[in-house]
């Protein structure tokens, strides 16, 4: 039997005198389709199969994240591998860190523990927990059982302070990067992942420059002279300071023991890539995220692993729903009837405009359903896409007497939780939010979610079919979403078809889809009814 040698340390991996056909293997089990390839004159005179790979050849290299795919791969054609590397960080912490009120006896989160678990056992991989399933706790408890310098990395500012909050309130030592702070502890550290990679790009002197030369251009003195010599000193000293703040960032991801990333689907491209390469300590690397994998760039998709590792364990939505963390939820598929000016062949814009934003027919059946969440005593959440429609639907929930919050994006968070904690005390009636309620939100007692704004984007969908899926208090454990279309133009057709497919595709959905023209079974709700 062959043998070969994989050594791999945080941030790479390495065959060592691999044999010919194994390089060639583990390149394949590493490659990908490039974005665009297909238009490349390359691909069209077919001399390049429009593949790139993650493997090097030169240097039978490949990032560390692929280390156990390798593995696995080449154990299964029947090759005996020994590897070679550091233990990973041992944890210093209790074994079973209490990071809230609930503690981790309830047998219906048993996942959270065992997510832990994982951890412990492999060092690094990605946990893929369904929207409501306690991704933030399970960060935490990573962070209170290793109690090594740690860095938990997410792409938005809501999440960022959430979960700075949280570990404020457990007295871990907290710093903040992005968002105009930089301050960097030994504890926890929440950093925005934008910050880090503008932080940590090269400066380059001809680009600094340039920049120079076209900010005096655009200056109100732009017709003053301003000599070569000036511009090269103003623009080393940009360069200068730009490597000494990036300097200072790789020596703090050096310092890091423990990274995590949150909601790590939406850090595009290189991101979570570029970041986690410099942390060349850091053997406990973790990606939380319901939904990876799932952007359209394969080489995209594959960075993810490349930073993280495989993927640990698996939380499904319909696993949730079984035991009881999730309300179960109900469909309804609201086809409203179209605008005069909405034809089959608008074209997206358009279709949008009389489809969503201004149909009257639609705003209609999407106070129907409100007013009938009101009598039976569900709180109603209701979701846009654009700020004009919010407006539109928030004076005709006023009109008919629902007491309503519209969030927009320019809410501070303490007013955010302000409404949400309003909604779920029964203080109002409904909140219309657009993409800012997509993550962070949790109201246990919503009982409508109201899909009003379209799109297509899966993620997104299935973020804001969660915000309604909390397990309910002191009611019946079910949510009814409500998705509102047109079908008469092909484009919102279109979209409209690929949202219902995810559901259908979803086991835990797709058995709860209702009939068309059928109405949500409202009766589950009477006791409330009468409690309202």
């Amino acid at each position: 039997m062959t043998v070969i040698k994989l050594a791999f340390n945080a941030v790479n991996a390495r065959l060592l005198d691999p044999p010919e056909k194994v390089a060639d293997v583990v390149s394949d089990l590493l490659s990908y389709l490039v974005q665009g390839a297909e238009q490349s004159f390359a691909f069209n005179q077919g001399t390049w199969d429009g593949k790139s790979s993650f493997y090097e050849y030169k240097t039978h290299s490949f990032p560390a994240g692929f280390a156990f795919m390798v593995h696995k791969e080449l154990m299964r054609l029947g090759y005996k591998v020994q590897l070679f590397r550091k233990p990973h960080a041992e944890p210093l912490g209790p074994e079973n860190p209490i990071v809230d009120a609930f503690g981790n006896d309830d047998p219906r989160y048993t996942h959270q523990p065992d997510s832990l678990k994982r951890v412990e056992k492999f060092g690094r991989g990605i946990i893929q927990v369904a929207t409501g399933g306690g991704k933030s706790k399970i960060a935490k408890m990573i962070m209170m059982r290793y109690r090594r310098p740690t860095l938990f990395l997410t792409t938005r500012k809501v999440l960022l302070y959430q979960m700075k909050k949280q570990l404020d309130d457990l007295g871990l030592n907290t710093g903040v990067i992005g968002d105009g702070n930089e301050k960097m502890v030994k504890g926890v550290n929440l950093g925005m992942v934008q910050t880090l990679v503008e932080a940590l790009e090269e400066p380059n002197l001809q680009k600094e420059i340039l920049a120079v030369t076209k900010s005096h251009h655009r200056s109100k003195k732009k017709n003053a002279d301003i000599s070569k010599e000036e511009v090269r000193r103003l623009a080393q000293e940009r360069f200068d300071e730009k490597t000494k703040k990036r300097n200072r960032y790789l020596k703090f991801l050096e310092l890091i023991d423990v990274v995590i990333g949150e909601e790590a689907h939406e850090a595009g491209g290189n991101s979570y890539y570029e970041i986690l390469k410099h942390c060349k300590n850091a053997t406990i690397r973790v990606a939380l995220t319901a939904t990876p994998f799932m952007r359209d760039s394969a080489e995209d998709n594959m960075r993810l692993m490349a930073a993280f590792g495989s993927v640990l364990i698996r939380i499904t939505e319909e696993q949730l729903i079984e035991s009881g963390v999730l309300a179960k939820p109900i469909f309804k598929y609201v086809t409203s009837d179209p605008h005069p000016k909405l034809f089959r062949s608008s074209p997206w814009q358009r279709a949008y405009q009389f489809g969503y934003i201004e149909n009257g027919f639609m705003h209609k059946d999407i106070v129907r359903d409100a007013l009938m969440a009101k009598r039976y005593g569900l709180p109603i959440l209701t979701l846009i896409q654009r700020m004009d429609h919010g407006e539109i639907l928030f004076k005709k929930f006023k009109h008919v007497g629902l007491r309503v919050v519209f969030l927009r994006g320019e809410n501070k968070q303490d007013e955010r939780e302000a409404a949400l904690a309003q909604l779920e005390l029964g203080e109002i009636d409904a909140i219309i939010g657009s993409t800012i309620v997509d993550v962070g939100v949790d109201v246990p007692g919503i009982g409508l979610v109201q899909l009003a704004g379209g799109g297509k984007a899966e993620v997104a969908l299935r973020q804001r079919i969660g915000r309604g899926l909390r397990a309910k208090k002191n009611m019946p454990n079910y949510a009814f979403i409500a998705d509102y279309s047109c079908s008469n133009n092909i484009a919102l057709a279109d979209h409209t078809n690929s949202r219902r497919n995810v559901v259908k595709s979803t086991p835990g959905f797709r058995e709860n889809i209702l009939p068309a023209n059928q109405d949500f079974p409202w009766h589950i709700f009477a006791a409330q009814r009468k409690a309202a």
